[in-house]
């Protein structure tokens, strides 16, 4: 088992504590720990940088990008070699992080100029699990780290900024301020355990909502939007498969799926991988004709520390779905701007699944 972390935040966020911490729990517990600084820091503690004015913003960006790249490469070679079966490869930043301080189009134009890098999907999927700090503005220091130049304001605009790049995420994780960084590693911890578990401690619910009267510009303006075509394939009783064609800045990458279902009605993954287009356009003509292919914009934001889907589907209906993750006890707050109508998470005629079943066939008993 190998699982990929990327541990991010605005500078000051206490990345460097928690880091020492996940290293000391989990090598205890029999993991091969492996931790990647960050990038951009170790190069201009190094000599390499743009504050100097000897190179550019842009380039001193690519730089970043293929010294991250190769570090990822070395990593994942190491890992062949090792005999370790249980990997934890925690990453302080990931690729990803580079487009906080550059525009879409300057992130862009490095993709370009490197032969290695198919997508701006592909490196978003490199990771298992995106954990964001939150800095507070009493704790920022620049005592240690030299390579730190920003104000206390500066820094928290920059972990704003860095939280948005990786909406679009599957699986991202918000740790909100805590009075101690205590508080703080033990609620990554948490998080971290969650993965390895290979379960969700947190539930998901949704809520249908009320789009005529939501804010749907403010949702665009904090969110990104993704869009998806989802087609259900044929499976046999114990299993269930899908496929995905997801659009996502301007990239386009598709995803199969495969769940087994259990006795209780609920299903896991068991195997989910990136696929080229020949094996989607392939796997098509196996799809299962009880069903429609789902086509939907799902917007990715963040409200008070929560993370946020919400589905609008491209039937035109007035109707869409929001979707956030709660754990046992926690009160959810939907965000303000969003007309909620009701709980609808046990409600059958929600799943994706039954929304794309045609007339006649049955309803599916149990979540999608």
């Amino acid at each position: 088992m190998v699982k990929r972390i990327v541990l991010t935040g605005g500078p000051g966020s206490g990345k460097t504590s928690v880091l020492e911490k996940i290293k000391q729990v989990y090598s205890s517990e029999g993991y091969k720990v492996i931790i990647v600084p960050e990038t951009a820091t170790e190069l201009m503690n190094n000599g390499i940088t743009f504050k100097d004015g000897s190179i550019s913003l842009l380039d001193f960006q690519e730089l970043v990008m293929r010294l991250q790249l190769a570090k990822e490469e070395v990593v994942e070679r190491a890992i062949e070699l090792s005999n370790s079966d249980k990997v934890i490869v925690v990453y302080d930043r990931g690729t990803i992080d580079n487009t906080a301080y550059i525009k879409k189009e300057e992130f862009e134009e490095i993709l370009a100029r490197l032969n290695n890098v198919k997508s701006f999907a592909d490196l978003m999927n490199k990771y298992d699990l995106v954990i964001n700090l939150v800095g507070r503005e009493d704790f920022y220091t620049t005592e240690n780290n030299k390579a730190r130049s920003e104000s206390a304001n500066e820094a928290l605009k920059l972990g704003d900024t860095t939280l948005k790049c990786w909406l679009g995420h599957k699986l991202v994780k918000i740790v909100l301020p805590k009075d101690t960084i205590e508080e703080k590693t033990n609620e990554v911890l948490n998080i971290i355990n969650e993965l390895l578990k290979e379960k969700q401690v947190k539930r998901q619910e949704k809520y249908s909502v009320d789009l005529r009267n939501s804010d749907l510009e403010k949702v665009r303006e904090i969110g990104k939007a993704m869009q998806i075509e989802q087609t259900y394939l044929s499976s046999d009783d114990s299993t269930e498969k899908r496929i995905r064609k997801v659009s996502f800045n301007d990239c386009v990458s598709y995803i199969f799926t495969v769940f087994k279902k259990l006795s209780d009605g609920s299903k896991v993954i068991v195997s989910e991988k990136q696929i080229d287009k020949k094996l989607y356009d392939n796997l098509m003509e196996f799809r299962d004709s009880k069903y429609e292919s789902i086509r939907k914009i799902r917007y990715y934001f963040c409200y008070q520390g929560e993370y946020f889907n919400l589905d609008i589907f491209e039937d035109g209906q007035d109707i869409g779905i929001l979707e956030i993750n709660v754990g046992e006890d926690e009160k959810v707050v939907t965000p303000a701007f969003i007309a909620v109508l009701e709980k609808v998470s046990d409600n059958e005629l929600y799943f994706n699944k039954n929304i794309a079943r045609k007339k006649g066939q049955k309803l599916e008993k149990k979540h999608d």
